[in-house]
């Protein structure tokens, strides 16, 4: 009996149409879309040069002829990392650095110097969305620390006039522990890129929890970040 060939070799199907079926049915490739992320976080340069500065100087005015705000913010950045471990919780680190100008008159004295901070945390990000992504919105759970170090110079003010200067060196550690609440837009994916070197944003819209020094911490807008998931 004579056969085709056809009829007794099966035909590989095309694994690329498989793989695009797939996508449209749901599935997620899990831990192979990324593993990592690194990016720079710009919600620390807003902190320290427009929501502390306004709330201070709000909170603390000097004289209207004062030609110094009480907080200046110079310069600031920090660095983020992610690392996922599972489909839908990452590990969360951050490092940064800020530069503020601190300034104060009074009747007594006249201080004027500037103040560095070192941020830096750790926590643990869960995602939650309808498929096995680290993408979307996120609640991190956190610990974290600033080490303030100050430097100035305070000058006494005696009957109108300025006295002796004294240098005025400090450093301080502010603990706290609060949750941090965002959202991870992984650029790619409207490109039907789900794994490889590609970028995402990550914005937080709040930051909220205790810390030693300061009792109660609240923090508008803490990230506002860029970088690429790999």
């Amino acid at each position: 009996m004579d056969y085709n060939l056809i009829d007794i070799i099966p035909i590989e199907p095309d694994r690329n149409l498989l793989t695009v079926m797939s996508n449209e049915n749901g599935f997620e490739n899990g831990l192979q879309s990324h593993r990592h992320s690194l990016g720079i976080d710009f919600g620390t340069a807003i902190f320290a040069t427009l929501n502390a500065p306004i709330l201070v100087n709000l909170a603390f005015p000097q004289s209207e002829n004062s030609q110094k705000q009480t907080l200046e913010g110079k310069f600031g950045f920090r660095l983020t990392y992610t690392y996922r471990f599972t489909e839908k919780i990452d590990l969360d680190a951050t490092f940064g650095l800020y530069v503020m100008n601190t300034y104060y008159a009074n009747s007594s004295s006249e201080y004027s110097g500037g103040t560095y901070a070192i941020p830096f945390s750790l926590g643990l990000r869960f995602y939650f969305n309808k498929r096995d992504r680290a993408s979307g919105f996120f609640l991190l759970p956190k610990i974290g620390a600033t080490i303030f170090a100050t430097k100035g110079n305070e000058t006494a003010i005696v009957d109108g006039n300025r006295g002796d200067t004294v240098k005025k060196n400090s450093t301080l550690f502010d603990f706290y522990v609060s949750t941090e609440m965002g959202f991870r837009i992984d650029m790619s994916r409207k490109l039907g890129i789900t794994s490889g070197v590609r970028p995402f944003i990550d914005i937080s819209l709040l930051d909220i929890g205790v810390s030693y020094s300061y009792i109660f911490r609240f923090i508008p807008l803490p990230r506002l970040a860029i970088g690429v998931l790999f």
